[in-house]
């Protein structure tokens, strides 16, 4: 596809001639005629002209850059009337040409490791987990799915499996709506089946390829069926909760990535039924696609089965593929 002509003026006085690829929260990625693709911050840019619509997030229709002074861009988009726009505040920003003909971008990973748990399981195992993240214009899929195995003298097999999804459609250049659902099963809770659906509002405080850090909250309806009822009497069947989450990740220059993710459940029928997860890991590539992770995850729940544990821990070792 061919990119269009335009010129990037920088505040040290260069003009860059060449083709607008990419604007994302920290930085605009600029193909130049002399030197390939370059990547400059937004603090050092002073104006950008570019002579093809811009697709920019949040807004469905196609829009024209009509002038980009230092800290705003004037846009005209499709009802023709004029507006000014952050420009440090813009999320995504690319040619239109180029967001209609790539709909599609796939990310993701699966990993399988050694798990060392203590609470209401004492075991040593392994798990897999798969993420996946599809997005297709302003919508995102997040996709994820877990399985645990555990085959004790003491227990016998235990096994745990979660399914989750959640898509997110980004309406604003930071805001998103989302609906989120999950499925699980986890004998050494007692639970057989868990269903959670929920809505909710976000906001994307950063979404690039170095650092990503949102923070979402809404509603969500849980339906908890039990192995042994007798066990969890005491245990609401389906409530309603408050739901608060946060994702961040963040990829050094030299390889290594963190991540933290914590979500926490509050149930508006009772104060003391509430529920909290968080991960915390490290991921270091080996070699071309192949990395190392080591995570930790912690689970309380304030209302558990009888017999079983609020607190449950858990520290993974193992390695995996990332695409």
């Amino acid at each position: 596809m061919p990119l269009h002509a335009g010129v990037l003026t920088l505040e040290n006085g260069d003009r860059i001639q060449g083709e607008l690829v990419l604007v994302d929260s920290e930085q605009v990625i600029w193909k130049s005629e002399t030197f390939g693709q370059v990547k400059v911050d937004k603090s050092k840019v002073v104006s950008m002209d570019v002579d093809t619509d811009l697709k920019i997030a949040g807004r469905d229709e196609p829009c024209t850059l009509a002038g980009h002074r230092q800290e705003q861009w004037e846009v005209y988009c499709a009802e023709g009337d004029g507006w000014l726009i952050d420009f440090p505040g813009v999320e995504r920003a690319e040619p239109y040409p180029h967001f209609v003909s790539n709909p599609l971008t796939f990310k993701g990973n699966v990993s399988a490791g050694g798990v060392f748990e203590s609470g209401n399981r004492e075991r040593k195992d392994l798990d897999t987990k798969l993420n996946l993240d599809v997005r297709h214009g302003d919508f995102h899929h997040l996709i994820g799915a877990l399985y645990q195995n555990q085959d004790s003298e003491d227990d016998g097999a235990l096994e745990k499996y979660q399914l989750t999804y959640d898509l997110r459609w980004i309406f604003a250049e930071k805001w998103f709506a989302e609906a989120n659902t999950e499925w699980e099963h986890e004998e050494a809770r007692n639970l057989d089946l868990g269903t959670t659906m929920g809505l909710g509002l976000g906001y994307l405080f950063y979404n690039t390829d170095k650092t990503a850090f949102s923070l979402a909250g809404g509603v969500s309806s849980l339906q908890e069926d039990f192995i042994d009822t007798e066990l969890s009497e005491d245990q609401d069947d389906q409530y309603v909760a408050g739901r608060l989450k946060l994702d961040y990740d963040y990829k050094f220059s030299f390889g290594p990535e963190i991540y933290f993710k914590q979500e926490i459940l509050q149930s508006f029928d009772r104060s003391d039924d509430y529920q909290t997860n968080a991960e915390l890991g490290v991921r270091t590539p080996l070699v071309e696609g192949i990395l190392m992770e080591i995570g930790y995850q912690w689970q309380y729940d304030n209302t558990p089965s009888l017999e079983s544990e609020k607190e449950d821990t858990k520290v993974t070792v193992g390695v995996g593929y990332e695409w």
